[in-house]
Formats: C-alpha cells, structure tokens, sequence
C-alpha cells in the first residue's frame, strides 16, 4: 500500500506535558511494526527473504482474514478496515531450508489488522496466501491499531467540519490537502498528523484512537493543532487563538 500520509508519532505523558517521539513512517509495514506478528518461541525469525505480496495477493488475504468466523466473532458484523501487515517466511520452514534438510523455500505467513469502526473492535489474523486459510487469530486493542491514510483523511474532514477549527484556523482550512510520505507535489496548505498515545490512565487517548493535526503553510506551520479522537469523532483545538 504505497502512498500514505506523513505522519510522526507523539506520546502523552501523565503531566500533560507533550513529548514527542519523531518516527519517519513511510508504509503501512512501518505502521503495523508496533502490531508485529504473532510472537513465536524458540529461536528469532531466520533471515531468509520472502516476496513482498501483489496487490491482489493483498487483496485476497485481507478478504480470506474478514471471512473467517473467528475474526468476525471478535470484530463483529459490518465493514471493517484491512491492513496488511507483515509477511514473514514460516519459520520451521525457513529452518529446515537453510539447514539445507528442506529444498523447497519456506512459504510466506502475512499478519493482518482488521478493524470496524463501528464496534470498534479488532483483531489480528495470521494468515498463509498458499493456501488462503486463517492459521491463527487474536483479538487486540483497539489503540495497538496501526494509523492509515484513511484515518488522515477521516480526521482532517472531521476538523474542517469543526466551528472552532474554523474559526481559528480561518477560511484557509477548505484548502488544506493531506501529503503523501516521499512527495515531491508542493502545495500552499498542507495537513499533517501526530498520533497519540497516551500513558494517563484518566486520558482517553490511553484506549482510544487519537491524532493531532498540524498546519502548514507557504509561510510555516500555524500556531495551533486540532485533537481528533478518532473513537469518539470529537474535535478540540490547541494553540493560539483557542480560547
């Protein structure tokens, strides 16, 4: 999935103070590495390398993933958001291959997020594009769920539609285009977020799904930043000008 918003990662600590930890996240795999693969015992993966999947490959593992009842049974009924996350080689396969006891190559096992956002319930599913079978499925929080462009995209229209954003940010904020990671497109009025995850246990942002959204301009970054808690699809701004 090539062409996602730039994001940086920010971290809410218990004193309300913001520190923020800068990741350069250019693909959903860089988002999904804090949603890893199911943790296997014994030794670590071996470094055999795997073909990264097609898109339709992509395809037809996240809709095998959604059609499992099991996955269906944790996430509940209705759409829910795909993400393909890591492929990795099975690893009792991978062993025997390089201990030379296997001569074909060790077929490939994807991690995929599932996501509904009207439950807002999850899951992660181990899934084998061979055979097109489900091997594995565990449910996981809802704040472990990797940030796409859609959610981007989902809090700027939330912000737009927002008075105080508005009336902050001005008659500019129509314009303001989320980026993509790595493009080169110059445009005058650029979004871009932070999600948050915080460590308050009396903050919301500890369970929900959170994100601010920073402006910027020809002329720098505006002194002010929507919070978009993505769970509740509620709007606050910070800054200059807020109160």
């Amino acid at each position: 999935m090539a062409g996602l918003a730039q994001l940086t990662v920010k971290m809410k600590i218990p004193d309300y103070r913001f520190c923020c930890l800068i990741l350069a996240v250019a693909i959903v795999a860089s988002w999904c590495s804090a949603g890893k693969a199911f943790a296997q015992s014994g030794s670590p993966t071996t470094s055999v390398a795997v073909a990264p999947l097609t898109h339709e490959e992509s395809m037809v593992v996240g809709k095998v993933a959604l059609a499992d009842p099991r996955t269906r049974a944790i996430v509940g009924a209705g759409p829910a958001r795909v993400i393909t996350a890591d492929v990795e080689p099975d690893k009792a396969e991978a062993e025997a291959y390089l201990a030379g006891t296997a001569s074909s190559p060790p077929t490939r096992r994807v991690s995929v997020v599932l996501f509904n956002t009207q439950t807002n319930r999850a899951a992660r599913a181990l899934v084998s594009p061979q055979q097109n079978l489900v091997l594995a499925v565990q449910p996981i929080e809802v704040s472990d769920v990797p940030f796409v462009r859609d959610d981007v995209d989902e809090a700027l229209e939330l912000a737009k539609r927002d008075p105080a954003v508005r009336r902050v940010v001005g008659d500019t904020l129509d314009r303001f285009k989320v980026l993509d990671s790595g493009s080169n497109v110059t445009v005058p009025f650029a979004a871009q977020a932070l999600p948050l995850r915080s460590t308050n246990p009396h903050d919301q942002c500890t369970v929900h799904r959170c994100l601010d959204l920073i402006f910027r301009t020809e002329h720098g970054y505006l002194p002010v930043r929507a919070h978009v808690d993505l769970t509740k699809r509620s709007v606050t701004v910070e800054g200059r000008g807020s109160h």
